[in-house]
C-alpha cells in the first residue's frame, strides 16, 4: 500500500516537470491515475452582495447588443484553464478587475497590444450552486485570502473519513490539481489537465462550478467556471454591463492597469441589451 502511494508521488512529481507541449491529448488520457481524482463539494449560496461578473473583448467601435452573447462561450475554439475545444463554458470572477485581467491575458501574451476596450456584466447569484473550491495549494494559500481555511475544512474531513492511506492518496491527487490550476501556463495545451478535470467534473457529477484563484490576480482574486446550463435554470440575474478601457503598462503586464468606465447600463429588454 504505501508502495503505491510512493509511485503515485513520484508519478505526479513527473507530470509537473513536463512539458505538456511536446505531447498530444491521448498521452495524458492514457495515464489512469488522471481519471480518479477526488473532490469535495461545497456551496455558493445566494446573498444580497454575492455577485459573479464577466469581460469579454470588445469589437472595434461596437456595442455587445445581445446578453447571450456576453454570459459564456456555447463553442471555445480553443483549450482554456477550465475547458476542452468546443466545450461550452461560464467563466466568470469574484469582481469585476479580476474579470478584466483575465479577459486581456491571451491578447497580452501573443501580440504587443496593451490597450483594450471590453465589456463586463454583472449577475447575481440567485440559487445554490454546488461547487469544488481548488484549494490544496501552498502558493495560492499564502496570499491573504481564506483559501487556507477552507482547505483545512476538508482536509480534516477526509482525516475523519478515510484510512492513513486513503487521506494520503487525496492529499496527492488534490495537490497536484491545485498546483495544475495555479501554474502559469506557456501554451494551450498546458491547461490540458486542468481542462479535461473539468469537463469530466461539470458533466458527470453534481458539481455545477469550479472555482480557483487567479493566476494574473496574483492569486488574491478567484475565477470561476461554470455549467451555461446554470443559465436555463436562472441560477443568475444579470444587473448591469459596463464598458470599461484597459490599459497596461508597456514593459510589465504584470503591473496592475489603468482601468476606466466608459459606459454602463442596467437596461434590458429580453435578450437586448439598451445602451443609451
Amino acid at each position: 500500500m504505501k508502495k503505491s502511494n510512493r509511485f503515485l508521488s513520484k508519478t505526479l512529481k513527473r507530470l509537473n516537470r513536463t512539458n505538456f507541449s511536446l505531447y498530444k491529448e491521448r498521452y495524458f488520457k492514457q495515464i489512469p491515475l488522471l481519471k480518479s481524482i477526488p473532490y469535495d463539494i461545497h456551496d455558493i449560496e445566494p446573498s444580497s452582495n454575492n455577485y459573479i461578473y464577466r469581460a469579454v473583448m470588445n469589437q472595434a467601435n461596437e456595442h455587445f447588443k445581445t446578453i447571450s452573447r456576453i454570459a459564456f462561450n456555447p463553442s471555445p475554439s480553443y483549450i482554456s484553464r477550465a475547458n476542452l475545444v468546443k466545450q461550452p463554458i461560464a467563466y466568470y470572477a469574484c469582481n469585476y478587475d479580476v474579470a478584466l485581467l483575465e479577459a486581456c491575458h491571451d491578447k497580452l501574451r501573443q501580440s504587443h497590444e496593451r490597450s483594450f476596450l471590453l465589456t463586463v456584466s454583472k449577475w447575481k447569484i440567485k440559487k445554490r450552486i454546488p461547487i469544488l473550491l481548488i484549494c490544496n495549494c501552498p502558493k495560492t494559500q499564502n496570499v491573504g485570502t481564506d483559501l487556507f481555511y477552507y482547505y483545512n475544512k476538508c482536509r480534516l474531513k477526509r482525516k475523519e473519513i478515510s484510512s492513513a492511506h486513503s487521506y494520503r492518496t487525496w492529499f496527492l491527487k488534490t495537490r497536484f490539481i491545485a498546483e495544475q490550476f495555479a501554474k502559469e501556463a506557456n501554451t494551450n495545451m498546458d491547461y490540458f489537465i486542468t481542462a479535461n478535470f473539468s469537463k469530466q467534473l461539470l458533466d458527470k457529477t453534481e458539481i455545477k462550478g469550479i472555482i480557483y484563484p487567479s493566476v494574473r490576480y496574483l492569486y488574491k482574486g478567484f475565477n470561476y467556471a461554470f455549467a451555461p446550463s446554470l443559465f436555463t435554470e436562472e441560477s443568475f440575474c444579470l444587473e448591469e454591463v459596463s464598458e470599461y478601457h484597459v490599459i497596461f503598462d508597456e514593459k510589465d503586464i504584470t503591473k496592475y492597469p489603468t482601468i476606466t468606465l466608459k459606459s454602463s447600463t442596467n437596461n434590458f429588454c429580453d435578450d437586448n441589451i439598451i445602451w443609451d
